[in-house]
Formats: structure tokens, C-alpha cells, sequence
């Protein structure tokens, strides 16, 4: 209800606006617009009306509250693209099918619903094996790395540039590889004793594409690559977002996409169907240097909490991303020539002091390609510490096999020796002509 001095107003306008129409013919759009702008509600109603009558706040509200339904259907169909991006159509179809009634006829949802259910229809199932390649620490700075000191050498034979990696991406996204979760391989039996049993599944992938898995071992960032060209340690950007930060040779901290895993991201949002069903890579850690470049592990250390915070939000991050992880061991040595109790040792060391702050891991990268054989007390052991993937090396093949209880599979390193020397063995994912960085150091 209007009073006082508002119901004067009004009353006084009101009896203006009547003169006026008598004696000037006044059109009712002119006179609303000259009451609105005396009023102070210019745009506030309908027609520029003095007060909302009932019915235009009906008609509003009413109207608000399709707009709001309209906002949600379109980012309903946001989110069912994203998905159908990366060839999950089936969860495309479930976002499209929540969608409420009165939308499900629009021509926008029905023509989504053809399209991914035709595209689904495309799917085959996989059952050959699955290549899975793996990287060191990237070098970011070659001109620092390749300096010509004693560790030339090492890095020009074991590691690969930034600017190298990312050409094999372009080159593997060109050639049809599409990465996929190393779990999606295998399906899950309950036992009548309450055991768990493996079987190996047939993903359904697009027909043109070959699915592929990749990993980086030891995201440890180890002192001794200080200044010579690599990131220092992960961080999460202001965004939220896992990068990498870099010193460089002037000691200007940067933060961007200077290792493997922030490529791999930045890459797969500019190709998101390089990831079948937002897959990604997996991480390798080692345990004595911590993890993802902090000293988690150094008791004496002034930031030890903070650094341990610091790797826990990192690991979720990478984890909600698609980012599986696994152990390298404890202390990056050959398992297979430790006694048992020295495994015993070195497992619940890397479980204690890695995976309490990573979460959960159930891949075990051999150091070396080591592995101790798939029966006997220390498999028996890895086994009881939640390991279900093994991982060896084998640089000429791939090789899956999947048992009850493990699967064992076979990597290959891309390093700079292999690009080189095995080149025969490579050139099915990518061109090493196209990739191998001409001006690396001689190999002798």
C-alpha cells in the first residue's frame, strides 16, 4: 500500500497526467515515460508503469522463473557436451535424459540426444593391448641442461624437452591415440569369500582410435637438478590448476607449463577428445625427496606441515582431473635384489611417509623394470599394500595380462637414447625426426 508522501505523488501526477491528456493528446507511452522519470522508477516496470500492478508481478515472477529453467536446460547442455567431447556419450544421454519435461521436445536437446546416441552407436570394443609410454622429468631450459657438464650426458640420454613432449602429443592426437585410464582394462568379481577377482574388460572406444596410456615417473624434483634448466616443484595456480614453477636463469619465478603434467592438461583442454572419458595420466613417486617437488619427509624442516598441505591439495587436484598415481618405490632401487624384509621396509616407508599424503595408490612402477616375480612372500606382501598393477619395462612391446588377483603390464621409456637408437621401435606412436630436438648434444 502507498502512503504518505508516495500516495501525494502519485496523486499529483496522476491528476497532471489526466490535464495533460485532455489538453496535449499525449500518447500513454509519453506520459508513463515522464511519470517514471518524476517517480525515479525509469526501466523499473512494465511499460514504464508507475507501480507494478498485480498482475505484472505475476507476469514477471512468471517469467523469472522460465528464464531460470532456460539458464538451466542450456547449461544442462553444456555439460552433456563436455562429456560427449571425451566419448562419454552414455553419461551425455543420462545428463540430457535429467533434463525437465517441458525441455525434453526442444529441438536442441533432441538433436543432442541423435547425435550422441548415433555416435555411441559408432563405439567398438577393445581387446588388443594397450600401449603405455612413460617419461622423466621434463627439461624445460635446454640450453642449461645441455651445458656441457658432467650431467649433459645423463639428461640427453634419459629425459625429454618441453618442447619435445609436446610434439609427440601433436604427433600421437594426429596418429589417433587416445589416452584411457589404466583401471578401465579390468572389471571387478566378488567372491563368495569376500575376495575381489580380476577379468580383463573390453572398453569401448571410438573405431578410429587407439587407446594409450601415459605415466612420468619420480614427480620428485631432486636437488640436483637445480639450475640446470627443470621446474622446481607443482603448484596450484590461482585458478586452482596444477603447474609447474620454474626458475630461470636470471632467478625469476614462473609458474606455467613447464613439465609434463601441466602440458598433458593444457593440451587435453585445447583436444579434450585426446581423453577417453576425461582420462589422464599417471603419476610416479619415489619417497626419499617427497613428493611433487617438497621435502615432505624432512622432519627438521621449518615448512613441513605447510609442504604436506601443499602436496594433499595438489594430489586432489590431480585426482579430480582423472590423474591416477603409483609408487616408484621408496628409494628408487631394485626391488627384485632386495631380501624380503628390506622390501617390507622400503613399501611401508613409501606408504607412511608418500601415499598418507597422495591417497590412495594401487600401481606399482618396477624400478628398472625389476620386478620379483608374481608369486612368494614378497609379491604376497606388495599385494597385502594394495598394489594391483605391475608395471615392468619393455621398450620393443606392450603387454597386458590380467590375472584374479594383479594385472602386469609393460611400459616403454621415451627417453632421448630410445628416440635415437630404437627408432624402429617408436615410429608406430610418432616421427622422431619430427620430434628429437637437432640441436641436443652428439650421442657417443
Amino acid at each position: 500500500m502507498i502512503k504518505g508522501t508516495m500516495r501525494k505523488r502519485l496523486l499529483g501526477c496522476a491528476l497532471l497526467a489526466a490535464a495533460a491528456l485532455a489538453l496535449t493528446g499525449c500518447s500513454r507511452e509519453t506520459l508513463n515515460a515522464q511519470l517514471a522519470e518524476s517517480l525515479g522508477t525509469t526501466g523499473m516496470y512494465a511499460n514504464n508503469e508507475p507501480v507494478e500492478s498485480p498482475k505484472m508481478k505475476a507476469e514477471r515472477e512468471l517469467q523469472e522463473i522460465q528464464d531460470a529453467k532456460e539458464a538451466e536446460m542450456e547449461k544442462s547442455l553444456e555439460e552433456a557436451k563436455a562429456q560427449a567431447d571425451v566419448y562419454d556419450y552414455e553419461k551425455a544421454l543420462k545428463i540430457l535424459g535429467a533434463i525437465e519435461e517441458e525441455f525434453q521436445q526442444d529441438e536442441r536437446v533432441v538433436q543432442a540426444k541423435i547425435d550422441y546416441q548415433q555416435k555411441l552407436s559408432k563405439m567398438v570394443a577393445y581387446d588388443g593391448d594397450i600401449p603405455h609410454l612413460y617419461f622423466q622429468t621434463l627439461i624445460a631450459d635446454p640450453d642449461l641442461a645441455f651445458d656441457g657438464d658432467s650431467m649433459t650426458s645423463t639428461y640427453n640420454w634419459s629425459m625429454m624437452t618441453t618442447e619435445e613432449f609436446q610434439k609427440i602429443l601433436e604427433e600421437l592426437y594426429k596418429n589417433g591415440y587416445v589416452l584411457i585410464d589404466i583401471h578401465e582394462v579390468i572389471g571387478e568379481t566378488k567372491n563368495d569369500d569376500g575376495t575381489i577377482s580380476y577379468y580383463r574388460t573390453t572398453p569401448m572406444i571410438p573405431e578410429d582410435k587407439t587407446p594409450l596410456i601415459i605415466s612420468q615417473d619420480a614427480v620428485v624434483y631432486y636437488d640436483y637438478l637445480e639450475g640446470d634448466g627443470f621446474a622446481k616443484r607443482l603448484v596450484l595456480d590461482e585458478n586452482g590448476d596444477v603447474k609447474a614453477l620454474y626458475v630461470d636463469a636470471n632467478g625469476a619465478e614462473q609458474v606455467g607449463d613447464y613439465d609434463l603434467i601441466p602440458i598433458l592438461e593444457t593440451f587435453i583442454e585445447e583436444h579434450p577428445d585426446f581423453s577417453l572419458r576425461n582420462a589422464r595420466g599417471i603419476v610416479g613417486l619415489t619417497g626419499y625427496a617427497g613428493a611433487f617437488g617438497y621435502r615432505i619427509n624432512n622432519l627438521e624442516s621449518e615448512t613441513l606441515a605447510e609442504d604436506r598441505e601443499s602436496v594433499t591439495a595438489i594430489a586432489e587436484r590431480l585426482r579430480e582431473s582423472g590423474w591416477s598415481f603409483a609408487s616408484n618405490s621408496y628409494a628408487y632401487s631394485s626391488l627384485a635384489e632386495m631380501t624380503y624384509d628390506e622390501l617390507v621396509t622400503d613399501t611401508d616407508r613409501w606408504l607412511e611417509e608418500i601415499g598418507a599424503y597422495v591417497g590412495e595408490a594401487d600401481v606399482l612402477f618396477y624400478p628398472y623394470g625389476d620386478d620379483v616375480g608374481f608369486s612368494g612372500d614378497s609379491f604376497e606382501y606388495l599385494l597385502e599394500s594394495g598394489f594391483r598393477f605391475f608395471c615392468g619395462v619393455w621398450s620393443t612391446a606392450d603387454y597386458i595380462d590380467v590375472q584374479a588377483n594383479y594385472i602386469h603390464e609393460t611400459r616403454r621409456s621415451i627417453d632421448g637414447y630410445t628416440i635415437y637408437y630404437n627408432w624402429d621401435n617408436i615410429s608406430q606412436f610418432f616421427d622422431p625426426a619430427e620430434v628429437l630436438d637437432p640441436d641436443r648434444p652428439a650421442w657417443g
